[in-house]
């Protein structure tokens, strides 16, 4: 089959029919919506359907487009094997493809990537049908500084990989100087916090874990001076009781920036291992602008037995967050 007639075929499917163009004023349509809108709406979705080419060499275009027909957005994605933005440099070194699945070997490569290198789940990718994948670190080579991911996709129904579709992976931002530090001693005397605590309501609630009835239930305790840091970027910043159960507080910074995050349990003197009955997220969302996240910790043990208990961690920060906005697509066929 010639160019024409592959772009016949896939268009052709595409154009606008009455019925398509009604199902996408249906999903726009809202209380009071003015009708210059709609059409607005209607002629823009129509324009991108008749004309992909054109709309996939916008990023607005393209994103439209996918969700309308990926098939189409990759069909006229040109194939960018390698993209360098702030001086880093993403790059599709090889990719297999064998009966449902396709994988591609990937570099990150420029001064600011490091051997722990993390993608910080802002790594997306398209394919000309429905899948599903991800994406792990598959080594780092520290003459060049280049950090390998391997991505897998698969088809969602177990069928054969298109012939001559492609791939598009895309890559917002990064993370490094990521450090570890699992099975920490926290310095901080737990006996000397069992008092009531000062509580406080109002800050946004992000989430929970463990007993969903419980963490719906609890105070959350006033955040204040650091009381221990037990890794960098990560300080204890409240202890004590409020319904009367034991509470530990530690402070992540702005979680969504860095990722910083620990979980914490007690140890009696026999090394006894006593987990927290559930653990809520919470944000203060500062008038300056600035967001600090917290993780609260919560324990049933009585304030007469603090004093046989002391505070362990496992703890997980990194240094810098690089932003960037890199965007590679590749033909999915073998290639080395």
């Amino acid at each position: 089959m010639n160019f024409s007639e592959t772009y016949q075929r896939l268009n052709t499917p595409i154009v606008p029919s009455p019925r398509l163009v009604e199902q996408t004023l249906a999903k726009t349509r809202r209380p009071r919506l003015p009708l210059r809108r709609l059409a607005g709406i209607a002629a823009a979705a129509a324009v991108l359907l008749a004309t992909p080419a054109l709309a996939a060499q916008t990023e607005a275009g393209y994103h439209l487009l996918y969700a309308l027909s990926p098939a189409a957005a990759q069909f006229f994605q040109p194939v960018q094997k390698s993209c360098t933005d702030g001086g880093v440099t993403l790059e599709v070194i090889s990719v297999r493809v064998e009966d449902d699945t396709a994988q591609a070997y990937i570099a990150l490569r420029g001064d600011t990537v490091d051997a722990n290198c993390d993608l910080f789940d802002s790594a997306s990718f398209h394919v000309p049908f429905d899948r599903t994948g991800h994406c792990e670190r598959a080594g780092f080579d520290p003459e060049t500084n280049t950090a390998f991911f391997l991505v897998t996709t698969q088809t969602m129904d177990g069928s054969k990989i298109p012939i001559g579709g492609k791939m598009t992976f895309s890559l917002g931002c990064f993370l490094t100087g990521k450090q570890t530090l699992e099975g920490a001693a926290v310095p901080l005397v737990l006996a000397d916090h069992t008092a009531e605590a000062e509580t406080v309501e109002g800050f946004f609630r992000s989430g929970g874990g463990k007993n969903l009835e419980l963490v719906d239930a609890i105070s959350m305790l006033r955040p204040g001076e650091a009381l221990a840091e037990p890794a960098p970027g990560l300080p204890v910043t409240a202890a004590g009781y409020a319904d009367g159960l034991f509470h530990v507080q530690l402070c992540q910074g702005d979680a969504g920036e860095l990722d910083n995050h620990g979980f914490l349990w007690l140890e009696n003197r026999e090394g006894e291992r006593l987990d927290s009955l559930c653990s809520t997220n919470f944000a203060d969302l500062r008038e300056d602008g600035v967001r600090l996240d917290y993780e609260e910790f919560v324990f049933d043990v009585p304030p007469e037995d603090l004093v046989d208990y002391t505070l362990h961690g496992d703890f997980y920060t990194a240094a810098a967050r690089i932003d960037g906005d890199w965007r590679i697509t590749f033909p999915l066929e073998n290639a080395d």
